[in-house]
């Protein structure tokens, strides 16, 4: 892919990664492993935390151990993002609310998305106005996997009010609703301080999907692409929007998109995924993906105190 041009403020921000991090706080030896290894190669010490994950009072118990191997200002810290969150809260970093749906792509949806509570789409639902939604959270650590639900009662939405199965929600959890689409071929845009750095087409589903390697498209029908323009329309626009000028490292979601049962397709902008806490997808080497995760780390490390 292209390179992009740094815009000033971005090259400002590159220039200070320089020299970060000084040392890096992994989860565990099996805790991206590929990632652990580039480190090392770079000559990065790599410290691995001996809190279990499975423990009742692994909040608690994570405190303690950052605060007892000194937590600081140069490190980068490698988990997951429950346990990044925490380790911002003892840097006195303000977590940030995830990019999902940038006001500045809205245009590359290519579908309806608003907010709305648990207890707003029960109503939405049982009153016919829509027939199906996908709803995902939209605030905080995820308390559920995205999902659709239809009206008018859907049993998963059911579950997800219920307080004995999932104590931590109820009807004012703010959730992000998006019309309801057929998406067909998923690809993860992997950018580094505006750089495109790779593309990598995920969960195909041969039968169905346009992509190269597909049933479809070996019986001979047209390949269908993702459009480049509109990746790198996005990739620009979040690299000039003041409000994620800090968005150093991020996964952007495009899929292929059809409303007219598969004629015709756009290439639509699913979600964007912060890098700190992004997935990392077959396609992407670990040098690329470790380049976005301490660039974005380092980003964050700057608004410390803040």
């Amino acid at each position: 892919s292209p390179k992009h041009h740094l815009l000033p403020s971005l090259l400002a921000m590159v220039e200070m990664t320089a020299g970060f991090p000084t040392r890096a706080i992994v989860q565990a030896r099996d805790f991206l492993p590929e990632v652990q290894d580039e480190l090392e190669v770079r000559g990065i010490p790599v410290v691995l935390l001996a809190t279990p994950q499975d423990a009742f009072d692994w909040q608690e118990r994570l405190r303690t151990e950052l605060r007892s191997i000194g937590l600081g200002r140069s490190d980068l810290v490698v988990a997951l993002p429950s346990w990044v969150d925490v380790a911002l809260q003892e840097l006195g970093i303000p977590v940030p609310r995830p990019p999902d749906y940038p006001k500045c792509l809205e245009h590359l949806l290519r579908r309806k998305v608003f907010r709305s509570t648990l207890g707003g789409v029960k109503s939405l639902l049982a009153l016919g106005e829509v027939p199906a939604l996908f709803i995902k959270p939209a605030v905080g650590a995820k308390g559920f996997s995205g999902t659709v639900v239809t009206g008018p009662v859907d049993e998963m939405l059911e579950m997800l009010l219920d307080p004995c199965i999932f104590p931590s929600l109820g009807p004012e959890v703010e959730v992000h609703c998006g019309e309801v689409v057929e998406m067909n071929s998923e690809y993860a845009v992997y950018v580094v301080d505006g750089e495109v750095r790779a593309t990598c087409h995920y969960m195909c589903k041969r039968s169905t999907c346009r992509c190269k390697d597909g049933d479809r498209a070996l019986a001979g029908e047209e390949v269908v692409e993702l459009d480049d323009a509109v990746v790198h329309e996005a990739v620009r626009l979040l690299a000039q929007s003041e409000e994620f000028h800090s968005l150093t490292g991020y996964r952007a979601d495009f899929a292929l998109v059809s409303i007219d049962g598969g004629l015709t397709f756009d290439t639509a902008l699913v979600e964007v995924n912060d890098g700190y806490v992004s997935g990392r997808y077959d396609g992407i080497s670990a040098a690329d993906f470790t380049d976005m995760q301490i660039s974005r780390f380092a980003a964050l490390q700057r608004t410390a105190g803040r």
